[in-house]
């Protein structure tokens, strides 16, 4: 296992998949990293991603749609990607396209979470949905995917997206949240092959495994950590994990510049007692020129763009 080159300030990030893609990919936002977090909404098998990045990487194709009363949606995308109308879905769709390509083509990173091996094909074509948008348990077959079949998709995958950027550095992590709806024995063999898999892929060069998983039911491993549902880990988790993040994939002078950036942050947000004073006023002032005086200084300090 190869370990990737530093997230910087410099390149675009784009990170995919399930939750933790959305965690991590906020914190980046908010400290000044240009990413793409899943533009086409959560998606949480590594199939479903692998598909929605092969056509990203090809000629422009349609996307499966699935229309539900007035709302279009598609099969390979999270329903939190929609439209009202076959026009304005099919320019969202191409909008999606576009992007996609363009951080693929300039992105330093790549971080892909894969969240379950557990599969829900659509009995019409036999192909896997990103997302089942809530329609009848009747239209699909659900199935625990083989290791065989992940490799067979994402092995040449690989190749073909440093074909297309051969600078690209890729982050594998495994969500630390159980789907326990699939129940306890069966969520714990679909994470294996997951691990399996990002053992396989890790193998090669340009490839690292994060072990956010690890941290959080290992490490951790106490449900101060998580929220009330004891599934999804809650805040505190969730900076633990970035912390040792910062440390694998962050040099020290950007870690400093974050730490320069929290600071105001945190003084920022500090409650003003008497808002209408002089004296709030003057603070606040200062807190804005503070947050200016940093931009000026740090350039490479980007905005972003979230799906």
């Amino acid at each position: 296992m190869s370990t990737p080159t530093h997230l910087n300030y410099e390149k675009p990030l784009l990170l995919l998949g399930s939750c933790f893609s959305d965690e991590i990919g906020s914190i980046l936002q908010n400290n000044g990293f240009t990413c793409m977090v899943n533009p086409g909404g959560t998606i949480f098998h590594p199939l479903a991603i692998a598909n929605l990045l092969e056509w990203a990487l090809n000629d422009p194709a349609p996307l499966r749609s699935y229309v539900r009363d007035d709302v279009h949606l598609s099969w390979d995308l999270s329903g939190t990607f929609y439209a009202l109308s076959t026009a304005d879905f099919n320019h969202k769709v191409g909008l999606l396209y576009s992007d996609l390509r363009h951080y693929l083509r300039n992105a330093s990173h790549l971080l892909l979470t894969f969240g379950t091996a557990w599969a829900y094909e659509l009995k019409n074509d036999s192909k896997i949905v990103a997302n089942c948008h809530k329609a009848p348990a009747t239209k699909f077959d659900k199935k625990l995917t083989s290791i065989d079949e992940l490799k067979h998709s994402w092995i040449p995958l690989l190749d073909k997206l440093l074909a297309f950027n051969p600078g690209l550095q890729l982050i594998f992590t495994v969500s630390p949240v159980r789907h326990l709806k699939d129940g306890l024995v069966e969520n714990t063999r679909s994470k294996a092959r997951l691990h399996l898999l990002i053992e396989t892929l890790c193998s090669g060069t340009n490839c690292a495994y994060f072990e956010a998983y690890e941290i959080v039911l290992d490490q951790l491993r106490d449900y101060s950590y998580f929220k009330e549902d004891g599934i999804h880990p809650n805040q505190k988790a969730v900076s633990n994990v970035w912390n040792i993040f910062q440390e694998r994939f962050l040099d020290e002078q950007t870690r400093k510049t974050l730490e320069q950036w929290a600071a105001i942050q945190r003084t920022k947000a500090h409650r003003i007692l008497y808002p209408d004073s002089i004296e709030a006023k003057k603070f606040e002032s200062q807190i804005r020129q503070k947050e200016t005086e940093f931009l000026i200084k740090n350039p490479q300090f980007k905005g972003s763009t979230r799906g």
